[in-house]
């Protein structure tokens, strides 16, 4: 392990694992990637009869294996990892200790980003993570802090946008606009949108003097009209909202039974309406804080992802695109699946499995092209998605 100064979200130092006691395991239902280094000492562990029969059945060797992915720990036929316990804890960990660990074990849910900018958060596919920003009120800080990782340092980033070495900056100002609470939530993510016009403009145009307004405040944007949650624009945002799960759903195994619950709670046509402005209401009442708890999540996902800025050659819009795919894929999870399970660890829950999706998978690279498709990608087509 070593040790270097990052910028941290500020409940970062404070995270502790829930060590067994999650109603759903980290490792359920994922291969865990293997280094090439980590094979080899795990296949010549000295570890008890049990643990090396679990190790030998588990470790299989990739497709077109290299030295950082050589390797995976593959799930068992029910998707739990042949190395977990009965009360929750993993069985190498408890018998060898951490460093006997693969790196991605040892370090989930936590993300470091070892390239130029160093940062380290954590994924809110980790329930411990969602349940810590549920209980949280104040706006997420980002703060200097010392972290322990076991990661070699990245190699340099392909740059597609000539940032003015202001990349960083850039990032933390545009999560600002989601923090703005003297707006609902929705409206704040339109104002993200032109914010994230702006951006986008100023840079193709190599503006340095605007950037610097802009991030500076000297500049500064008009806010959107309030998201109206009428009649035709919720039933526009619905059956948008439908049809993006219903291409995804089938990709990802962590959010196709909430998927499926959620699409036939709701149904299809005017009856939808009234099922879903019901379970709207019963979602408040259950979590009258919801909008400061999205913000949280959608805040800590942006920084853990380092949007918009991500390795993709894709316009700032259509990251914005796949950022407004995010909340209404999360919404109508959670009000469908809260309608039928009414408990705060349940809205935990699915929250968990639709960000395994968002942030473990390709969900990005699909959910442009799809908000493309479904015709979500004029600042209308979005205010209607974003008022579900």
């Amino acid at each position: 392990m070593q040790e270097d100064q990052y910028l941290v979200p500020d409940y970062y130092p404070d995270f502790h694992c829930k060590q067994g006691a999650c109603r759903t395991p980290c490792c359920e239902g994922w291969p865990i990637s293997v280094t090439l280094q980590d094979y080899f000492n795990l296949l010549g562990a000295p570890c008890s009869p049990e643990l090396r029969r679990r190790l030998d059945g588990a470790l299989h060797l990739c497709q077109n294996p290299t030295p950082e992915h050589y390797a995976q720990i593959c799930p068992r036929w029910d998707g739990v990892c042949p190395l977990h316990r009965e009360d929750g804890l993993c069985m190498l960990h408890a018998e060898m200790g951490e460093e006997a660990l693969s790196a991605v074990c040892r370090m989930y849910p936590r993300g470091v980003r070892t390239g130029e900018h160093r940062e380290a958060s954590c994924a809110n596919s980790c329930e411990a993570v969602v349940e810590m920003l549920l209980n949280r009120r104040d706006p997420l800080r980002f703060i200097p802090c010392p972290v322990q990782h076991c990661l070699p340092d990245a190699p340099p980033r392909r740059h597609l946008f000539h940032t003015f070495g202001r990349e960083q900056d850039t990032r933390l100002w545009l999560l600002r606009f989601l923090q703005e609470r003297s707006m609902p939530l929705p409206q704040r993510l339109l104002l993200m949108g032109r914010a994230l016009q702006a951006v986008e403009a100023t840079l193709n145009d190599r503006n340095e003097a605007r950037l610097d307004a802009l991030l500076s405040g000297q500049e500064t944007l008009d806010a959107p009209p309030a998201v109206s949650a009428g009649h035709d624009q919720l039933l526009q945002g619905l059956a948008a909202a439908e049809g993006m799960l219903e291409v995804i759903d089938g990709r990802s195994r962590s959010v196709h039974d909430y998927g499926v619950a959620a699409l036939t709670h709701f149904g299809a046509g005017e009856a939808a309406f009234g099922r879903y402005t019901d379970a709207a209401a019963s979602f408040i009442r259950l979590i009258p804080e919801w909008e400061t708890w999205l913000e949280h999540l959608l805040v800590n996902h942006l920084f853990f992802t380092q949007f918009p800025f991500q390795d993709r050659p894709v316009s700032l819009t259509d990251e914005y695109l796949s950022l407004c795919a995010c909340y209404a894929l999360l919404r109508f999870l959670l009000l469908g699946w809260t309608a039928l399970h009414p408990t705060r660890e349940a809205a935990a829950d699915v929250t968990a499995a639709a960000f395994r999706l968002i942030d473990h998978t390709d969900f990005d690279r699909i959910a442009s092209p799809l908000m493309h498709r479904l015709g979500c990608d004029t600042m209308e087509a979005i205010a209607a998605l974003l008022s579900l």
